[in-house]
């Protein structure tokens, strides 16, 4: 009886490591190809801004709202896929979105949250609050 708990122990542990790697909505393929809209840059970015981002979970929250974003270069422009799923209503957006980058900051147009560079991390600051920290995905 011990050594079938044991056993099943050790397979529920790996299925669940195993699913972490699915855990972020965009994953390494989705920002591959070409984007459907271009960021208006007014100051290239700053090069820590460039890759995929993932919101920390802010515990002041039972059910956040989940961010996750990619900037990346394609050509001579800058392109933003962005994820955002609402903690309340499940409802979600997975898209290009329209951006604007600023040097050390980049506004998404999809909902006019903001990311950007403080101490060598990046942050985020909604329309209704933060600043939340963001965590590199790759």
């Amino acid at each position: 009886m011990r050594r079938i708990s044991g056993i099943a122990c050790i397979t529920a542990l790996t299925l669940c490591l195993c699913a972490c790697n699915g855990l972020n909505a965009i994953g390494p393929k989705d920002a591959t190809g070409k984007p459907s809209v271009y960021a208006k840059v007014e100051k290239a970015p700053n090069p820590l801004l460039v890759g995929c981002y993932v919101r920390s979970r802010p515990s002041e929250y039972n059910r956040p709202n989940k961010y996750e974003f990619c900037l990346v270069k394609e050509g001579d422009g800058y392109a933003m896929l962005y994820y955002v799923m609402d903690g309340k209503t499940l409802a979600t957006f997975k898209d290009w979105t329209g951006a604007v980058i600023n040097g050390d900051s980049v506004t998404a147009e999809y909902d006019g949250s903001r990311y950007f560079v403080k101490d060598g991390k990046v942050w985020q600051m909604t329309t209704t609050g933060g600043p939340h920290r963001m965590l590199r995905m790759n």
